[in-house]
C-alpha cells in the first residue's frame, strides 16, 4: 500500500508554475593570442546558478537569469579559470561580445596521478579499486578539482565513498554495469582527449541529466559536433605500468551540411612495467558521427569505442618480504620460464561500446534527449591451480623464514634464499611444475598436478535513457527522466595451460579430500562426472547473472534573489538471477538451471536550499534519502556452486546531508563543507581459504552499518596575475556502526551456512585515508606554468578480515585482558599506517604557431623525494589460527618512488 502513495507524492511534486519572459546573456569564447574560439568550456553563473557549455565556434548563451550584479566563472579542462562582472538587465539580450581565456597545461601535467590508483590496484580485491573520473577535470569545485588529482597516489576517495556511488554517463546514457555497479574505465582507456568535456555534478547536487547519487556524477560528452575542427597527435612517456603513450585525433567541427566526424586512435605499450613481471599492451580506438538537421532542433549521433588490453597484474605481498629482498614493489605473481618472465596472473579486457542518441530542441525552452547503447564486456584473468601438489607461490607462508624457530638452520637456509634474491625460490619457478606434471603423467594417465587456469566475467548489457529539461519561467525549470536497462553477465573458467599435462581432472579436490568415498560430492558437474577438461575447454563453473531495470526520476529548481531551492524524486525497479548450466554434486538441487528471481522496489528524495548572502557569498544545504537495491555479485553467498543468497535479502538504506559556506571574492574562492551519511543494511561479501577447514569459504555480511563524516576545505588564492595559491584538505572518519551478522559457507560442502555474529562496530573502514591535504603553488607567465605541490594522508586502516572478529573466537580468549597474551589481542587490534607526505612539481610550455597550429609540452615528476615507505593499502588475511593470531599475517601495497610523466601534445 505504501508504494502506492509513494506514486501519489511523485507525481504531485511534479507540478511546477507556469511559464514567463527572460533575459539572454551571449558571448564568445577565444584563446588569447590567437584569436581561435574554444570549444567545451564551462560557462557558470554563479548568482543564479545556471552553467552553459561554449559549442565548437566558442559561442555560448544563457537565458532565464535574474537581473542584477553577477559573476561569470569561465572553467575547463584546459584553461585558466577567469571570473567576470557583468550586470544583467531586466529584459532583452546582453552580448558579452569576445571573451579571451588563457590555455592551460596543468590537467595534462598531472596524468601520472590519474595512472597512480590504476598502477596500485589489485583485481581480487575490486572493493579497493578505484580509478580517477573526469569529475574532477569538469568539476568547478576547488576542493573535487585538487584533492582528486593530487590525492590519488594515497588511493584517497572523496568523502569515503566506494565507486559504486559516482554515476557514470556517456551522451546521456547510463554506464555503470548491473552486476557490479561500478564504471570499467579501461574501457576508455588511451582515449583521453574525446573524454574530456561534458558535465559533472558534485554529490547530489541539481542535475541536468540524473537524479543522482551521493558520489556525484557525470556525464562525457563524445557527441562529434562538439569537438572543434582540428587534429592533434600527442605522445608521453612515463615510467608506471606503461612507458609510452600515444593518441591521434582528428575532427571536422561541424560543417555547413550539418554534419561532424570525430575519429582517434590510440594505445598504451610497456614490454616490462616498472613492477617486475608486469607489462601492458593496449590499443584505442574511437569514431563520433553526427548530424544536425531541421535548423538545428533535431541531432542525432552515433559514437563507437574500445580499448583492449593485456597486462600482468602484481600482487600485495608480506612485509617480511618486502624487507627480506629489499624492495617494496616486491611480485611475486611472476618467474623465469625458459629465460623470459612469465607472469602468472594476466588480465584481457575489451569493452566495444555502441551509443546512438537523440537531441530535441522542442523549443527554446525545452530540451529532450534520449540514448540507447549497446555495451559487451569481456574481462578475463589468469591464476594458478594444483592438485595434490605443493603451493607454487614462492610468498606462502610456510616458504619463508619466520615459519620456522629463529636460529634454526631451517630458519637460516630460508633467510639465505631470500636475502640473496635467487629466483628459484623467490620467484616461481615455472620449471619444477612441468617436472610435476611430467613425473606424474609417467605414474597416471597425464592429469595435472598444476595448470593455469583463466576465469571469465563477459557482459553484455543494453541501456535506455530519456531525460527532459524544461524551463518553465525565469525562477523555475523541471528535469525528468526515464531509463530501462538490461543485462547479461557470463562467468566461467576455461584451461589456459596444462604446463605440459594432458588434462585436468573436472572435480573439486577438497571434497575429494574430506569426503573419501562418495565421488558424487567431488563432482563439479555431475552433468557429466569425472570429465576431462582440456586447452580452452570449461571447466569448474559456468553460470549467468540476468539483471533488469527500470528508473523514473524527476527534479524541480526554482531561483530566487536571495534564495534558490530544488527537490526531487525518483522510483526504480530492480530484479535479478542466477542461472546455472554445471550440476554441482555438493548442492545439486540449486546450483543448475534458473535460479530464483529476485525483484526490489527502491525508492529516492532529495532536496536543496541555497542562502545568497550577497554575490560572493552563498550558504547551501543538501539532504537525501534513497534505497538502493543489493549487487548481484555480492547478493549470493556461493554463486559459483550454487543459487544461494544472503538470508532476508533487502535494499540498503543511505541517507546523507551536508552544509556549506561558498565564498567567491577577487583573490580567494573555494567552499568549507560539513557531511555525514549513514548506509544501513548493506551486504559484503570475503573469500579466503580456511586454513584449519583446510578449504575455500565464502564469508557473507548481512545488516552492516557504516558512517562517513567529515569537514572538507578547499581554497584558491590569486596572489597576483602569475601566482596562485590552492588548498584542499579534509579531515573525516569512516568507521562500521553495528556489529553485523556472518553467514559462512565453504565450497567442498563442509560447512553449511554457519551464521555468526561479527563485531565490527567501531573499526575503521580500511583502504583510503581518512585525513588528507595538498597545499600548492602555481606560476603563469607567457604561456609557461610551473607548479608544486605538497601532498599528506594520515589516519589510513588496513582492511579487516571479519572471520578474525567472529564471536566465538572469544569464548576461551579475552582479548582486552592485559594479563592475556598480546597476540591474542591482536584479533581485536586494527592497523594504523603511519602519514606520510609527497612532493610533486610540475613545468608546461605552450607554443603557438603559424596557421593557428600548436604544441604543448608539459612534464612533472611525483613523488620527488623518492619515498619508498609509503603504504597505499593493505588486508589482514582471511585465514587464521586462533592459537596463534600473529601466523597469518597482513599484506600490503606500497607506493612507487620517484616517477616521471612527460608528454607532447602537436595541434594542426
Amino acid at each position: 500500500m505504501y508504494k502506492k502513495y509513494i506514486i501519489y507524492f511523485f507525481l504531485f511534486l511534479v507540478t511546477v508554475p507556469a511559464f514567463a519572459q527572460s533575459v539572454v546573456v551571449k558571448g564568445t569564447l577565444r584563446v588569447a593570442g590567437t584569436k581561435d574560439p574554444f570549444a567545451l568550456v564551462r560557462i557558470y553563473f554563479e548568482r543564479n546558478q545556471i552553467a552553459v557549455t561554449s559549442d565548437d565556434k566558442g559561442m555560448f548563451s544563457a537565458s532565464h537569469l535574474m537581473s542584477g550584479e553577477e559573476t561569470v566563472s569561465i572553467t575547463g579542462t584546459n584553461i585558466q579559470t577567469k571570473q567576470v562582472k557583468i550586470r544583467i538587465p531586466k529584459s532583452g539580450t546582453l552580448d558579452l561580445g569576445d571573451i579571451e581565456v588563457t590555455p592551460n597545461i596543468d590537467n595534462e601535467g598531472m596524468q601520472p596521478l590519474l595512472m597512480a590508483a590504476d598502477d596500485m590496484l589489485d583485481d581480487d580485491n575490486e572493493s579497493s579499486a578505484q580509478n580517477i573520473s573526469a569529475k574532477v577535470i569538469l568539476s568547478n569545485d576547488v576542493f573535487l578539482n585538487k584533492a582528486g588529482f593530487q590525492l590519488s597516489a594515497f588511493r584517497f576517495r572523496t568523502r569515503g565513498y566506494q565507486n559504486i556511488y559516482e554515476k557514470k554517463f556517456i551522451n546521456g546514457v547510463e554506464f555503470n554495469d548491473q552486476v557490479r555497479g561500478v564504471f570499467n574505465f579501461a574501457s576508455i582507456g588511451a582515449i583521453n582527449d574525446l573524454t574530456r568535456n561534458g558535465d559533472a555534478d558534485n554529490f547530489m547536487a541539481a542535475s541536468t541529466f540524473t537524479f543522482g547519487s551521493i558520489g556525484g556524477s557525470e556525464n562525457i560528452n563524445m557527441r562529434a559536433g562538439s569537438y572543434a575542427k582540428g587534429a592533434k597527435a600527442t605522445v608521453t612517456y612515463t615510467n608506471r605500468n606503461y612507458y609510452s603513450r600515444s593518441m591521434l585525433s582528428y575532427s571536422t567541427g561541424m560543417m555547413d551540411n550539418g554534419w561532424a566526424f570525430t575519429g582517434l586512435i590510440g594505445g598504451r605499450y610497456a614490454h616490462k612495467g616498472n613492477v617486475e613481471g608486469t607489462f601492458y599492451d593496449n590499443l584505442s580506438y574511437a569514431f563520433s558521427a553526427e548530424k544536425q538537421f531541421a535548423q538545428g532542433r533535431h541531432s542525432l549521433s552515433f559514437v563507437t569505442f574500445g580499448s583492449p588490453v593485456g597486462r600482468g597484474q602484481q600482487s600485495a605481498s608480506f612485509q617480511e618480504v618486502y624487507d627480506l629482498v629489499g624492495n617494496n614493489l616486491y611480485n611475486p605473481n611472476w618467474g623465469y620460464q625458459d629465460g623470459k618472465v612469465r607472469n602468472s596472473r594476466n588480465v584481457t579486457a575489451y569493452d566495444p561500446t555502441a551509443i546512438l542518441s537523440h537531441v530535441w530542441k522542442i523549443d527554446q525552452n525545452t530540451r529532450l534527449t534520449t540514448g540507447i547503447s549497446l555495451h559487451y564486456g569481456k574481462y578475463a584473468s589468469t591464476a594458478l591451480n594444483w592438485y595434490n601438489g605443493p603451493d607454487p607461490r614462492p610468498d606462502y607462508y610456510r616458504y619463508l623464514p619466520s615459519y620456522f624457530e629463529a636460529g634454526s638452520n631451517a630458519f637460516n637456509t630460508y633467510h639465505e634464499l631470500w636475502s640473496t634474491n635467487n629466483t628459484d625460490y623467490t620467484q616461481i619457478n615455472w620449471r619444477e611444475m612441468y617436472m610435476a606434471n611430467k613425473l606424474e603423467g609417467k605414474i597416471n594417465d597425464g592429469a595435472a598436478i598444476y595448470m593455469v587456469e583463466k576465469r571469465h566475467s563477459n557482459l553484455l548489457e543494453s541501456s535506455f535513457n530519456s531525460t527532459l529539461n524544461k524551463v518553465i519561467s525565469d525562477h523555475a525549470k523541471i528535469t525528468a527522466g526515464v531509463s530501462l536497462r538490461g543485462t547479461q553477465n557470463q562467468q566461467y573458467k576455461t584451461v589456459e595451460d596444462l604446463l605440459g599435462a594432458s588434462y585436468v581432472l573436472d572435480i573439486d579436490k577438497f571434497s575429494e579430500r574430506d569426503f573419501p568415498g562418495n565421488s558424487d560430492l567431488s563432482q563439479n558437474n555431475m552433468l557429466n562426472p569425472n570429465a576431462k577438461a582440456f586447452k580452452d575447454d570449461i571447466f569448474g563453473y559456468r553460470f549467468n547473472f540476468n539483471v533488469r531495470s527500470a528508473n523514473a526520476w524527476f527534479q524541480n529548481e526554482y531561483n530566487y534573489a536571495h534564495f534558490d531551492f530544488y527537490y526531487g524524486a525518483q522510483l526504480s525497479y530492480t530484479d535479478f538471477q542466477r542461472v546455472g548450466y554445471m550440476k554441482n554434486g555438493r548442492y545439486p538441487t540449486n546450483s543448475y538451471g534458473n535460479g530464483k528471481t529476485y525483484e526490489f522496489f527502491d525508492y529516492g528524495f532529495k532536496g536543496g536550499l541555497t542562502y545568497k548572502i550577497n554575490g560572493r557569498h552563498m550558504l547551501t544545504g543538501n539532504i537525501n534519502y534513497q534505497t538502493k537495491a543489493p549487487l548481484p555479485n555480492l547478493a549470493y553467498v556461493s554463486p559459483r556452486i550454487n543459487d544461494k543468497t544472503v538470508d532476508n535479502l533487502e535494499s540498503t538504506k543511505i541517507f546523507s546531508t551536508d552544509f556549506s559556506y561558498i565564498f567567491s571574492m577577487p583573490r580567494l574562492n573555494g567552499r568549507v563543507s560539513v557531511y555525514q551519511t549513514n548506509f544501513y543494511d548493506m551486504i559484503d561479501r570475503k573469500s579466503y581459504y580456511h586454513d584449519v577447514q583446510r578449504t575455500f569459504i565464502n564469508h557473507a555480511l548481512r545488516g552492516l552499518n557504516q558512517v562517513n563524516r567529515g569537514v572538507e576545505l578547499g581554497l584558491s588564492y590569486k596572489v597576483d596575475n602569475n601566482w596562485t595559491v590552492d588548498f584542499a584538505g579534509t579531515k573525516s572518519e569512516f568507521f562500521y556502526s553495528n556489529n553485523p551478522m556472518g553467514i559462512i559457507n565453504s565450497e567442498n560442502g563442509l560447512i553449511n551456512n554457519v551464521e555468526e555474529t561479527v563485531y565490527m562496530k567501531n573499526y575503521h573502514v580500511g583502504g583510503m585515508p581518512q585525513t588528507a591535504a595538498t597545499l600548492g603553488v602555481r606560476y603563469f607567465y607567457n604561456f609557461w606554468f610551473i607548479g608544486a605541490n605538497v601532498n599528506y594522508a594520515a589516519n589510513q586502516y588496513i582492511d579487516i578480515a571479519p572471520i578474525r572478529r567472529l564471536a566465538s573466537n572469544y569464548v576461551d580468549v579475552n582479548p582486552f585482558d592485559e594479563t592475556q597474551n598480546n597476540a591474542y589481542r591482536s584479533l581485536i587490534h586494527q592497523e594504523k599506517f603511519k602519514d606520510v607526505y609527497t612532493l610533486d612539481l610540475s613545468i608546461g610550455k605552450i607554443l603557438y604557431l603559424k596557421n593557428r597550429k600548436s604544441m604543448n609540452f608539459n612534464a612533472s615528476v611525483n613523488n620527488l623525494l623518492n619515498k619508498k615507505d609509503i603504504r597505499t593499502g593493505g588486508y589482514e588475511q582471511g585465514r587464521m589460527d586462533i592459537t596463534a593470531p600473529n601466523k597469518f599475517l597482513s599484506k600490503y601495497y606500497y607506493m612507487q618512488g620517484i616517477n616521471c610523466f612527460v608528454n607532447v601534445n602537436y595541434k594542426f
